[in-house]
């Protein structure tokens, strides 16, 4: 009884999962009649141009393969 009681609710849960994914899905929601033909056809707003942050001139490598690869780093163990 506790198994079929977990897998109902289980269930439940998926089932309520996908039926909100797919309800905001446009071509669904037209199907539906949620929104009428009219809004559908309508496109989305243009979001503004959101400006960017400059690109910071270092001159400085942060860093170097040879400091990832080195042997020296790689087989000396500290105590």
């Amino acid at each position: 009884m506790t198994n079929f009681f977990l897998g109902l609710m289980a269930g439940c849960i998926i089932a309520g999962v996908v039926t909100i994914t797919a309800a905001r899905h446009p071509a669904v929601q037209l199907r539906l009649g949620l929104v009428p033909q009219a809004q559908a056809a309508v496109a989305p707003p243009s979001r503004p141009e959101i400006p960017r942050c400059p690109e910071p001139k270092t001159a400085a490598q942060v860093g170097r393969p040879e400091m990832l690869f080195s042997r020296n780093r790689l087989w000396s163990v500290a105590p």
